[in-house]
């Protein structure tokens, strides 16, 4: 305005909330908008602790990372949760402006101490489940997958039984926990497509790496049954 010479380098959007004791953080675009600009994305959800869980005092944080499918550019990401959303959507913010990508969050060095954090940290986890699907180490599928469900796929549940019992299931998912998988893989089928899930998504990451290499045709929910509880919850 007043004739220096400097240049506006966009807005990204950060912004975070306060509602009760949650905060709810975001920064670049989201899924909504991605879509109506036509820009192709992809994401993934990760649940994990905002430090060390054997620290008392963690909570989850939810933290959803949508990028490019191309080279793994950093498109946006939101995160909820207790305590530690600000500072891992911040340092989100800053990896989005210098232009890093999903490979570098990976091998990002953060503080560590188990009041603070893990020794891989919630960004961490977060580039290293994207990287994986880059590089095609893991094939993932999402919520709608699940409802739209076709004859030639079937979802199968890998967590354990009581699981099932406290956390709740998906009807129609046949239930074969990780630690029996390798001795029951007679019982899956060659000719279909295996829609696997856990809990959060780890164990489904192991189960996917087991039945592919047993020449399964898999994908892995991303954010496993957590994920889908809350994108199908009903308020």
């Amino acid at each position: 305005m007043l004739g220096a010479n400097i240049k506006y380098r966009a807005t990204q959007g950060t912004a975070i909330c306060k509602l009760f004791d949650m905060a709810i953080a975001s920064t670049g675009l989201n899924e909504k908008t991605l879509l109506k600009k036509a820009i192709p994305f992809e994401k993934i959800y990760v649940h994990t602790a905002s430090h060390a869980s054997y620290y008392p005092g963690a909570h989850p944080i939810t933290l959803k990372l949508l990028f490019s499918p191309d080279n793994g550019t950093i498109l946006g990401a939101q995160a909820a949760g207790l305590d530690g959303v600000d500072k891992r959507i911040d340092v989100l913010a800053v990896a989005q402006r210098a232009g890093m990508t999903v490979y570098d969050l990976a091998d990002l060095e953060l503080t560590y101490a188990p009041p603070f954090g893990s020794a891989r940290d919630v960004v961490n986890q977060a580039g290293m489940v994207a990287a994986n699907v880059l590089l095609g180490d893991e094939q993932i599928c999402h919520t709608q997958d699940f409802v739209n469900l076709s004859a030639n796929q079937i979802i199968v549940d890998i967590r354990n039984p009581g699981e099932l019992t406290t956390a709740g299931a998906i009807g129609g998912a046949m239930n074969m926990p990780l630690p029996q998988l390798r001795d029951r893989l007679n019982e899956l089928p060659k000719d279909k497509e295996l829609l696997v899930f856990c809990q959060v998504g780890l164990r489904g990451h192991v189960a996917y790496r087991m039945l592919t290499q047993h020449g399964f045709k898999v994908r892995n929910l991303t954010g496993g049954y957590k994920t889908f509880q809350m994108v199908n919850a009903r308020f």
